[in-house]
């Protein structure tokens, strides 16, 4: 039961701090050129014109999408709350140690893969 509780709180965690990044590295257009990105395929039949009114659809739309993943994330994490409420202190302790060695797994295989990569390329 517990493994399903971390889990839970795993799931529920990861669409919030995924949201947050891709927020955080979206990377910002010059302000002088209207950018945005075509659906696939449309690039090979719009023109140059439609391309650029497609943009400014999306920029319009970009602050509303914006305030909703952040009204999401909050969603989330009120929810998460509510959740762990549910919990023992003992569960919450038991869940906290689960989350820390998913952790430092986490580092360790990123540890070892940075060195597999730095042997293949000969570094």
């Amino acid at each position: 039961m517990l493994s399903s509780l971390g889990i839970l709180t795993l799931l529920i965690a990861i669409p919030v701090f995924s949201t947050l990044s891709a927020q955080e590295a979206a990377p910002s257009a010059p302000k002088s050129e209207v950018r945005g990105r075509l659906p696939a395929h449309w690039n090979d039949i719009v023109t140059e014109d439609q391309k650029k009114e497609i943009y400014k659809i999306q920029k319009g739309y970009l602050g509303k999408i914006q305030e909703l993943e952040i009204e999401i994330a909050k969603l989330e994490s009120a929810m998460e709350d509510e959740v762990k409420a549910v919990l023992t202190d003992v569960q919450l302790s038991r869940l906290k140690e689960l989350i820390t060695e998913e952790e430092q797994r986490r580092k360790k295989n990123e540890a070892a893969k940075a060195a597999a990569e730095k042997v293949l390329s000969g570094s």
